[in-house]
């Protein structure tokens, strides 16, 4: 993107978190099926929110944060992502958390926010989380940095459009042809914002397909909706406005399915597990709540698109075993559940 628009070096910082680019590989599901291997954008954690954190991290410590202080459910890969920047940069990290149902994914990274150092303050109903989140005491501090679920502000939306620029590179290369559909999982909606208004900045004209897989509400507030996508998208480019030397062209409302989701947040759908079971088969892991469920959408896409279609992978791929299997029912938060601890310690299977 600083290829691009070189003129925004003054005014955005980044921090060189991320392996890139990562690969686009094709897929034996069909000629035209393609996949953007996000799940491997850094040895130690990958997907998508280290492209984010890139940009976030530089503008907190631009801003001389001392602590980030975010909300997700308890299994949220935001949260751990932030915890592991946060101790690579010695920042504190604090964050708010409500339920989602128990599967081994929630419970490892619940486990692994807490090998990160982060501070969890468990308050069981999204509304719960979502007003402590905004009422929070740290606000009156000096040094805190409030970062959204999902890590979708401004800078994590740039992280995209940086990626939109990646991929367009790749191409130009001859490392993947141009797609004529990139479909992606959206929770918070910097992802979807960042790469469908990335794709037309650098002229890729591919229709980029955001598949909902969280609720359209946080409590009172709107989360994954059109609306709150086109929002980032717009505030990304009042930024390029403001900034750039050359005319910036408005951002076109983006694509957001909500065929997908099934009866809520973290809970299975049909189509998702077959999904999952045929990328399984072909050596790549994906989870329930987020990329089983796109990734159903990305093989219907094949059936009705003839041209080429990438999936874009959000998912950790890394082994991430030696850093939870060490946590102890005493490392966890006390006012976590007794059902929670027991299944994030093992007690009753869930995390083994």
């Amino acid at each position: 993107m600083l290829t691009m628009f070189p003129e925004l070096r003054s005014q955005i910082a980044i921090e060189n978190i991320a392996s890139l680019p990562t690969p686009v590989e094709s897929l034996s599901f069909s000629e035209h099926a393609w996949i953007k291997r996000d799940d491997l954008t850094h040895e130690e954690y990958g997907g998508n929110k280290i492209r984010k954190l890139e940009f976030i991290v530089a503008d907190a410590i631009r801003k001389n944060a001392k602590r980030i202080i975010t909300v997700g459910a308890i299994g949220t890969n935001h949260g751990v992502a932030t915890a592991m920047v946060c101790q690579q940069f010695g920042l504190e990290c604090i964050v708010y958390l409500f339920d989602q149902p128990l599967k081994a994914t929630v419970t490892q990274n619940l486990r692994l926010m807490q090998a990160y150092g982060a501070r969890l303050i468990y308050k069981g109903s999204l509304f719960k989380a979502m007003l402590a989140y905004y009422s929070s005491p740290y606000r009156l501090q000096s040094g805190s940095y409030f970062l959204f679920a999902g890590g979708s502000n401004l800078y994590g939306t740039l992280g995209f459009v940086n990626a939109a620029c990646e991929l367009q590179l790749q191409i130009e290369q001859g490392d993947c042809p141009p797609p004529s559909a990139i479909v992606c999982a959206v929770g918070s909606g910097a992802t979807l914002a960042g790469l469908a208004y990335g794709c037309q900045l650098v002229g890729l004209e591919a229709d980029v397909i955001g598949v909902r897989v969280a609720p359209k509400k946080l409590g009172p507030i709107p989360a994954c909706t059109p609306g709150t996508v086109y929002q980032l998208m717009m505030e990304a480019w009042r930024f390029l406005e403001n900034h750039c030397h050359k005319a910036i062209p408005r951002p076109a409302a983006a694509t957001l399915l909500d065929d997908y989701y099934g009866d809520g947040y973290g809970v299975a759908t049909e189509k998702g597990l077959q999904a999952l079971k045929r990328f399984k088969a072909m050596g790549i892991a994906l989870e329930q709540t987020y990329t089983a469920k796109a990734a159903a959408a990305f093989l219907d896409q094949l059936e009705r698109n003839r041209g080429p279609v990438l999936f874009w992978d959000t998912y950790n791929s890394r082994d991430m075993t030696a850093r939870y299997s060490n946590i102890a029912p005493g490392d966890l938060p006390r006012n976590l559940p007794e059902s929670i601890r027991d299944a994030t310690t093992g007690h009753s299977g869930g995390a083994r």
